[in-house]
């Protein structure tokens, strides 16, 4: 919210991510995510789904970073998907190959990132598909539906109307208080009740 370069937000929360991943909470991502999405204007955007693709392109790399890279590449890799190991097939395998180390949150953000990719990137078609059918399966319930919904939906709906469900997430309402503020407000209230 106070940070005058975004770009410097995006680079410092990920090195926090990199550093101290499983003391990284929710929220934080989170707001990554949002101050993301909501900054089209200049190249706030392509600059994150970019470096995020190489944030997670080692073999190893903390789990919140996948999921933040996957939400981010969900809706912003075409920005750069142009660019050299960076197609729309690229940003799969890269994402993919920490499928295996991810939670079942972790996996359903992925199963909805593939869901937007093969849309977008017809050679990332035939590489999701067999992702879905196996997901079909899965014990993960939140899984297994959004894999069964993903696959259903081409042979339900025309293309257009495939399209405008897998479009980009609109800009989210900045009502919400960071984590930082509801701490301090926290701490504020129980100051006062002790006095």
């Amino acid at each position: 919210k106070y940070a005058t370069d975004l770009r410097w937000y995006v680079d410092t929360i990920l090195k926090l991510i990199s550093i101290s991943g499983d003391h990284v909470s929710d929220p934080i991502w989170h707001r990554v995510v949002q101050i993301v999405t909501n900054h089209p204007q200049g190249d706030l955007q392509a600059y994150a789904a970019a470096t995020l693709l190489i944030a997670v392109s080692p073999q190893r790399c903390h789990e919140t970073a996948v999921r933040v890279a996957a939400y981010v590449l969900g809706e912003f890799g075409f920005l750069i998907a142009e660019r050299p190991g960076m197609s729309g097939e690229e940003q799969f395998r890269i994402l993919h190959h920490h499928w295996h180390n991810c939670n079942a949150q972790t996996r359903a953000i992925l199963v909805s990132t593939y869901a937007k990719l093969a849309n977008l990137y017809e050679e990332c078609r035939p590489l999701v598909a067999p992702v879905f059918a196996r997901c079909k399966n899965s014990v993960d319930v939140e899984i297994q539906q959004r894999s069964a919904e993903y696959s259903a939906m081409r042979e339900a709906f025309d293309p257009e109307a495939v399209e405008d469900l897998l479009r980009e997430m609109p800009p989210f309402e900045d009502r919400r208080q960071s984590a930082l503020e509801m701490r301090l407000r926290e701490r504020e209230g129980e100051g006062s009740a002790t006095v």
